[in-house]
């Protein structure tokens, strides 16, 4: 039997450093090994927050002192599955945490949803914070006409990323490629689509007002001019209240503008996306009987925000209802709710697409809580001499980056950035990030 508990923490977000966080306060002597499958660590901070919103960024310092703990390695650029298999990893540590998100964002599966132009919020938000998985997306931003679906936060970082200022742009991290497209917008309408209530909106005021009060935007509820007042009331929660009351009295009764023109639609559900060769509109019906919606609205460009889904890795249980990682805790269970011992889940995976950054904090302790119950039980499962991860990735001629190596590239993307006048220019791709610390380590006379 080892002596110091290993554990391994299998992806780089705020859910992984906030259970790394929780594990190191809980274990004093343990060592942690974080794997993350991209170069670059912070997940959702680094490709989920939107580019103009760099306070929420912030937090990537909380990860940093994190990782400044002697007990704690990163091995990024490692894919579980491909350069490590997950039983491998059971064999390596006492025990594994998987904190690997949501990655895919969900389909509305209606006819259409393949044209070129339609995009899942996962593609689209990965294209413009230069997620490497969706770097090659090239959308096409030039038309006039754009519709966003769902209601939710997301939905308003997509619209108010196509219709803000292209200085206000400018000033934020979206790499150089993707910065150009969005100097070619062509932009000049974007339809909210969304299925609830207008009192049931799931973004918070705050981040409406982010929008409402952009100058040259103008906000309308076309739908309006046919409701009764009762339909204002009831809300679901207070920034649904808030939301209503401004919608009520600010965009029910007027006409477009020469500006950009932001038209909410609710009650509304897309039921086809229309076009041969690209998307040129999207087919509407309502939510519940008798709603009245337009039968189509004109769109160059669909952005379907309506949550994300988990693609856990391969033999860890399931639920098939939603797709989560089975688990009571955080400790996974079996389809007889038996704990797979040793293993472990964290963040959304764990608990669904729910919640903000710091939602993942609590979520860590609950999940370290249970792996520290069984600590004793899990010392158990590896032998004297089981091996570790570094020896069996360097047998396979696999070279992780490590989180010192990140700090290096940060200074390299935030210098680049200063130097364009932004926050950072972040690295694409592994091959640019190994370039650069090739090229750093000339310089200082050292070899990668």
């Amino acid at each position: 039997m080892t002596d110091t508990p290993r554990i391994a923490v299998v992806g780089s977000g705020p859910s992984g450093f906030y259970a790394v966080e929780a594990l190191l306060r809980s274990i004093p002597d343990c060592r942690i090994d974080m794997i993350e499958r991209l170069p670059t660590p912070h997940g959702l901070v680094r490709y989920g927050v939107a580019p103009d919103h760099q306070k929420l960024k912030q937090v990537a310092a909380v990860f940093d002192s994190i990782a400044r703990d002697p007990r704690f390695t990163l091995y990024a650029g490692i894919r579980v599955g491909e350069d490590v298999s997950l039983d491998e990893l059971m064999g390596c540590y006492h025990a594994v945490v998987l904190a690997t998100g949501c990655a895919v964002g969900r389909s509305l599966g209606v006819p259409g949803e393949s044209l070129p132009q339609v995009y899942s919020s996962a593609q689209f938000v990965g294209w413009y914070n230069g997620h490497p998985d969706h770097v090659s997306l090239q959308p096409d931003l030039r038309g006039a006409h754009a519709a966003v679906i769902g209601n939710g936060n997301v939905s308003l970082d997509v619209c108010r990323l196509l219709v803000r200022s292209f200085d206000d742009l400018r000033a934020s991290d979206i790499p150089s490629p993707m910065l150009r497209s969005f100097e070619g917008r062509g932009v000049r309408e974007v339809h909210m689509i969304g299925r609830n209530l207008v009192t049931a909106t799931k973004f918070s005021f705050k981040e409406f007002r982010q929008l409402a009060d952009l100058p040259g935007v103008q906000i309308r509820v076309p739908q309006a001019t046919l409701w009764p007042d009762d339909m204002w009331s009831g809300a679901t929660s207070d920034d649904a209240a808030r939301v209503a009351q401004w919608l009520h009295a600010n965009a029910c009764d007027a006409a477009p503008t020469q500006g950009i023109v932001v038209n909410f639609w609710f009650q509304a559900v897309p039921t086809a996306f229309l076009g041969e060769h690209r998307v040129v509109g999207v087919a509407l019906g309502g939510a519940s009987p008798g709603v009245s919606v337009p039968a189509m609205l004109t769109c160059d460009l669909a952005v379907s925000c309506i949550g994300y889904d988990s693609q856990p890795l391969s033999g860890v249980p399931t639920d098939p209802r939603t797709g989560r990682v089975r688990h009571r805790s955080g400790q996974v269970i079996d389809a007889d709710g038996a704990d797979v011992a040793g293993l472990f889940a964290a963040g959304w995976v764990k608990r669904g697409p729910t919640g903000i950054i710091g939602t993942n904090r609590a979520d860590g302790v609950e999940t370290a809580g249970s792996l520290v119950q069984r600590l004793a039980q899990l010392m158990e499962r590896l032998p004297a001499g089981a091996p570790t991860l570094a020896p069996l990735l360097n047998a396979r001629s696999v070279v992780p980056l490590s989180y010192a190596q990140w700090l290096e590239l940060d200074r390299w993307e935030k210098d680049r950035g200063v130097r364009l006048g932004k926050p950072r220019e972040k690295l694409l791709s592994t091959p640019e990030a190994i370039e650069v610390l090739r090229s750093n380590a000339s310089e200082a006379g050292r070899t990668l």
